[in-house]
C-alpha cells in the first residue's frame, strides 16, 4: 500500500475531530453570549465600530459624511472658548444650543484630550454599542435569551447602523435616548409601586430633555408616543394618568414648546413646505421638484399632481409673486415679513436657491404636505432601491441594504402579530415606527436626509422582527414530527404497540 494511502484515514479522522471541536467552541460561545446578551451585543457593537473606524481611516482622509466637519468645528471652537455669537452669525450657537447633548460631552473630550477626529468617533461607537445593548435588553422581557441576543445583534451589525456611528454625527445619540425611553417605560410597567411609577416618570422626562437637545421633532414624537404607552399599566392608573398629563402638557412647555408641543407642532405644520424644500435645495440626492411642490421662476411645475392648481396657473403665480430682484410681491396667500433664516410660514412662499441663484415658489399648505404622505413613505422606509444608481457606490450600497430593511419590516408585522398579547411591551415601538415614518414622508427634501433618519427606528424594527422569528421558530417546532426519544419511550416500546 502507498505511503500516502495509508495517511488518509488518520487525516479524516482529524479533519473530522477538527470540525467537531470547531462546532462544540461555537455552541459554547453562542451560550456564553445569550447568558449575557446585553453585555455581549455591547461588545461585539464597540468592536465592529472600532473596526470600521480603523479601517475607514486607512482608506480614507478626513471625514466621511460632510456633515461631521460642523461639529467637529463647533466642539473645537467652544473647548477653546471662543465659541459665541459672532461665529457663524445667526447659526454657530445656534447649532451648539439646538444639539448640547451631544456637543457637551465631544467638547469635554476636545478640551481633555485634544481635538481630534477619532476621540469624536470613540464617544460616537460608544453610544452605538450602547443602542444594540438596550435593544437586547428590551428584547429580553418577552423573547427568550437566544433571539434578545439575535436582537441586539442586528443592531450591532446592520451595515448603515454601523455607519452612522462611526462618524461625528448626533444620530447616535438620538437612537441611545429612544431606545431608553422605551426601556424605561418596560421598567415602569413591570410593577405597580407608586415609587416606581414616579421615578419612572422623572427619568422619562430627564430623556425627553436630552432628546430635545438634540433634535426637537423627534424628542416630541416620541414624547407623543411613550404617554399612551405609559398608560396601559391598568393598574395604578391613578398615580399613572396625572403622572402622563405631566409628561404630555408640563414638560413640553418647560422646554419652550408650549403644552403637549402644540406650539411647535403647530410651527411645524405650517412650514412643512419650506422645510422640505430648504433641505431639498443644491442636495445631491433632492426629491423631485414636482413631490416637493416647487415652481421656478421661468418655469411651471414638473408634476401636477402635488397642487391644486394647473400649470399655467401656477406658472403664472411664479412670475407674478417671486420677482426677479428677490422681492415678495403683495399676494394674499404669501407671507411677506418673515426672514428666509427663520423657515417661513404662509400658503405660498420664495425660496431663494444660492446654488444656482433662482427663486422658487413652494407650495407650503398643509393639505399638500399630507397628499405627500404616500410617495413620501416609499421614499423614507424603502429607496434606494438596488438598481437605482449603479454608477455611485454609495447609493448601490445602501440599495442593497434595502433588501435587508425589506425583510425587517416583514419580520416586524409578523412580529407584532404573533406577540399582541403583549401589547403593552410593544406599544411604544410601533406607535414610534408609525409615526416617525409619517412625520418623514412629509418632512423629507432629498434621500440623503431620509435614509439617515431611518435609522431612529432600527432598535424597534430590530426588537419586533427578532419576535417575528421566534414565532416562526415555535410555529416549525411545532409542526416537527413527535418522535420517541420526545416522549421518553424506547423504540421497541412503539414497534411493539404498532405490531
Amino acid at each position: 500500500m502507498p505511503a500516502g494511502s495509508s495517511m488518509e484515514p488518520g487525516l479524516t479522522r482529524m479533519q473530522n475531530t477538527l470540525l467537531a471541536t470547531g462546532k462544540k467552541a461555537s455552541r459554547n460561545a453562542v451560550a456564553v453570549m445569550a447568558d449575557h446578551p446585553v453585555l455581549s451585543s455591547f461588545l461585539v457593537a464597540l468592536g465592529a465600530r472600532l473596526v470600521f473606524i480603523a479601517v475607514s481611516g486607512v482608506f480614507h482622509d478626513g471625514v466621511l459624511i460632510p456633515d461631521e466637519a460642523q461639529y467637529l468645528v463647533l466642539a473645537l471652537v467652544a473647548s477653546e472658548g471662543e465659541l459665541n455669537a459672532t461665529f457663524w452669525p445667526g447659526y454657530g450657537q445656534q447649532l451648539f444650543d439646538a444639539t448640547r447633548t451631544f456637543m457637551w460631552p465631544l467638547t469635554a473630550l476636545f478640551w481633555i484630550f485634544g481635538p481630534s477626529r477619532f476621540v469624536g468617533q470613540l464617544l460616537v461607537a460608544t453610544f452605538g454599542a450602547a443602542t444594540a445593548a438596550l435593544s437586547a435588553r428590551l428584547a429580553g422581557r418577552f423573547l427568550r435569551p437566544r433571539f434578545a441576543l439575535l436582537a441586539g445583534l442586528i443592531v450591532a451589525l446592520f451595515p448603515s447602523q454601523i455607519l452612522w456611528s462611526s462618524v461625528v454625527l448626533r444620530e447616535a445619540a438620538i437612537w441611545t435616548g429612544l431606545v431608553a425611553i422605551a426601556v424605561v417605560i418596560e421598567w415602569s410597567l413591570r410593577a405597580n409601586s407608586t415609587g416606581r411609577i414616579l421615578a419612572s416618570t422623572l427619568s422619562l422626562g430627564v430623556l425627553f430633555a436630552l432628546l430635545l437637545w438634540l433634535r426637537e421633532q423627534t424628542a416630541v414624537v416620541a414624547l407623543w408616543c411613550l404617554v399612551p404607552a405609559f398608560l396601559v399599566g391598568r393598574r395604578r392608573l391613578a398615580v399613572r394618568l396625572p403622572c402622563a398629563i405631566f409628561l404630555l402638557a408640563i414638560v413640553p412647555w418647560l422646554g419652550g414648546l408650549g403644552l403637549g408641543a402644540s406650539d411647535f407642532a403647530q410651527d411645524a405644520v405650517n412650514r412643512l413646505g419650506s422645510s422640505r424644500a430648504y433641505m431639498s435645495v443644491a442636495a445631491d440626492s433632492a426629491f423631485s421638484e414636482g413631490s416637493i411642490g416647487v415652481a421656478h421662476q421661468d418655469s411651471a411645475f414638473s408634476d401636477g399632481s402635488t397642487g391644486v392648481a394647473h400649470q399655467d396657473e401656477r406658472a403664472d403665480m411664479s412670475v407674478r409673486v417671486c420677482h426677479p430682484d428677490g422681492s415678495i410681491a403683495a399676494v394674499a396667500t404669501v407671507a411677506s415679513a418673515a426672514a428666509m433664516l427663520d423657515r417661513p410660514t404662509g400658503a405660498w412662499l420664495c425660496i431663494y436657491d444660492q446654488v444656482n441663484q433662482r427663486y422658487m415658489l413652494v407650495d407650503n399648505r398643509a393639505v399638500t404636505s399630507l397628499q405627500r404622505v404616500p410617495r413620501g413613505l416609499f421614499d423614507t422606509l424603502v429607496r434606494p432601491l438596488p438598481w437605482e444608481d449603479l454608477r455611485s457606490l454609495e447609493m448601490l450600497m445602501a440599495g442593497l441594504e434595502s433588501i435587508l430593511w425589506m425583510s425587517i419590516y416583514g419580520l416586524t408585522i409578523y412580529g407584532v402579530w404573533s406577540h399582541r398579547d403583549r401589547y403593552h411591551l410593544l406599544l411604544f415601538p410601533s406607535l414610534l415606527i408609525l409615526s416617525i415614518a409619517i412625520t418623514g414622508a412629509v418632512s423629507h427634501g432629498n434621500l440623503g436626509t431620509a435614509f439617515r433618519h431611518r435609522g431612529q427606528i432600527m432598535f424597534a424594527l430590530a426588537v419586533l422582527a427578532t419576535g417575528g422569528i421566534q414565532a416562526i421558530f415555535e410555529v416549525r417546532r411545532q409542526k416537527r414530527p413527535v418522535s420517541a426519544v420526545d416522549l421518553g419511550l424506547s423504540e421497541d416500546f412503539i414497534g411493539d404497540g404498532r405490531r
